[in-house]
């Protein structure tokens, strides 16, 4: 017996569709998409139309953004050997095609780890860092995975590895021991977009470096990728 449709119909705020419409110069339907999106009101509807770098929230409002950014520039100095250490699905490898290609900018000495869904499991690995410090490691940062990695954070403490987190899961009560573990879901992290996917946590990243050597007119070519 075939299944039939189910169609639910979504609420629309049809007042605030026809001023959008009528103030933003836009199409009724446009106008009402937005409206059905919650972006109901002129100013958030122009941003979402006419998005600028301006509408860019401080990087530096990431609680452990500060540590993570010194720490990298640090290793680039010195030359240290760094590894993103990514995940295997879009988030996770835009991510970290965004990050590598910032730090080669910078002149860093980067390698990156895409973990095999069956052989390797997901997330951060104990084991990995193992790999990783015979590679010459010395600096292992993650991108959209790790926030529970606490058996792999202390591994790499083990092997006197230091790890930068990045991610954007939920996080549990207890954070993995790390020089900077950056998500704006941590319970402390005062960044107003609590929404951002991994890559979106690597922009972040990205932009916080681009500030502090000054290149942040490199910045729309990364986000044409994390888009």
């Amino acid at each position: 017996m075939p299944i039939p449709f189910l169609w639910e119909r979504l609420t629309c705020n049809d007042e605030a569709a026809s001023i959008l419409a009528r103030e933003l110069k836009i199409s009724p339907a446009i106008a009402r998409l937005l409206a059905i999106r919650g972006i109901d009101e002129l100013e958030s509807a122009q941003k979402f139309l006419h998005p600028s770098l301006d509408h860019l929230h401080d990087p530096f409002k990431l609680a452990d953004m500060a540590p993570a950014v010194d720490r990298i520039l640090a290793a680039i100095e010195r030359k240290e050997r760094i590894a993103i250490h990514g995940d295997y699905d879009c988030d996770g490898i835009t991510s970290t095609v965004i990050l590598r290609r910032a730090l080669e900018l910078f002149g860093a000495s980067v390698v990156h780890f895409l973990p095999d869904r069956i052989k390797d499991g997901y997330g951060l690995q104990p084991e990995t860092f193992d790999r990783l410090q015979a590679d010459g490691v010395t600096l292992v940062i993650s991108v959209d995975c790790g926030i529970r990695g606490i058996e792999a954070a202390k591994r790499a403490r083990e092997l006197r590895i230091d790890l930068i987190i990045t991610d954007h899961h939920e996080p549990d009560t207890e954070l993995p021991i790390a020089v900077a573990v950056i998500n704006p879901r941590r319970h402390d992290c005062n960044y107003p977009d609590k929404n951002l996917a991994g890559v979106g946590v690597a922009l972040k990243l990205v932009q916080a470096l681009c500030r502090k050597r000054d290149r942040e007119r490199l910045l729309p070519a990364f986000i044409k990728v994390a888009a």
